[in-house]
């Protein structure tokens, strides 16, 4: 299959890249470092003329919020609109959990384990972004029939972002609450393009939205109940008698991201 990647140079988009060509894709870049931006659609139309399938990246998450919101939006807008044109089967876009508004301590979660059915009031112009361009790809599907799968991952890390953390916690364990606390949720880099990659093959889900996660907490000490009472008591609990779960369970359900795509995080905070 032939696949446009936009920011495909990127710390992740790199990885997908990888990923997509080791899986047997052709990939076409299509990357700001080459000059090749979002924003441009006839750029993207020229870029994506042949490909079966694309997979959006290309946003920024820190910056102006102006910018950051325009680009957001406007280059998936953009996105959607070269997918049409070239009749393309499938977008794969980049969402992020900062869609729901209560990551980076906007906000407390309504219940846990946060699922799909959580509602979003996302306040920062990135997780705005995110949102409006998942409603955006949602009445792009009703309305064309291409496929759009939005992918809400937590925060992305790598082996070595990982083992900078587990230091920086060893020195100051306070580093693990602040400046605001992520619920212990991450995912591993190579887990996160896998993803990406089981987006395209799996059965056509029409519209969808899913969370990610790895399946256990990026927590030194505390499990999740412990997390769960010292950090957010009071808050809803939907996960059952904690002593059925595994102790360090995510506090992010990811049951349906597993049910649709057949993907199965591979890498655990206590493993890497």
């Amino acid at each position: 299959m032939r696949i446009l990647v936009t920011g495909h140079r990127g710390r992740i988009g790199s990885v997908v890249h990888r990923r997509l060509e080791e899986a047997g894709h052709d990939v076409e870049g299509f990357d700001i470092l080459d000059g090749r931006d979002v924003m441009d659609l006839q750029s993207l139309i020229r870029h994506m003329q042949g490909c079966q399938a694309a997979v959006h990246l290309g946003a920024l998450m820190n910056g102006e919020d102006e910018i950051v919101f325009s680009t957001g939006v406007g280059g998936t807008w953009n996105l959607l609109q070269a997918a049409e044109a070239c009749h393309v089967e499938r977008i794969v876009y980049f969402s992020s959990v900062n869609a729901l508004g209560i990551f980076r301590g906007e906000d407390k979660p309504d219940f846990l384990p946060i699922d799909e059915t959580h509602p979003c009031r996302p306040a920062t112009s990135y997780g705005l972004s995110k949102y409006l361009s998942e409603e955006a790809c949602s009445v792009f599907t009703s309305r064309t029939g291409i496929a759009t799968i939005c992918l809400r991952p937590p925060i992305v890390w790598t082996d070595q972002r990982i083992e900078r953390i587990r230091r920086e916690r060893a020195t100051d364990p306070s580093r693990e609450w602040t400046p605001f606390w992520e619920y212990g949720c991450f995912i591993h880099v190579e887990d996160m393009a896998r993803a990406a990659v089981c987006a395209l093959t799996c059965p056509d889900p029409g519209h969808v939205v899913l969370l990610l996660s790895a399946d256990d907490l990026a927590s030194e000490e505390l499990n999740s109940e412990e997390l769960v009472v010292r950090h957010l008591p009071g808050v809803e609990w939907r996960g059952g008698d904690f002593k059925n779960r595994e102790p360090f369970a995510s506090l992010v359900d990811t049951r349906q991201a597993k049910k649709l795509l057949g993907w199965l995080p591979s890498y655990r905070w206590r493993d890497v």
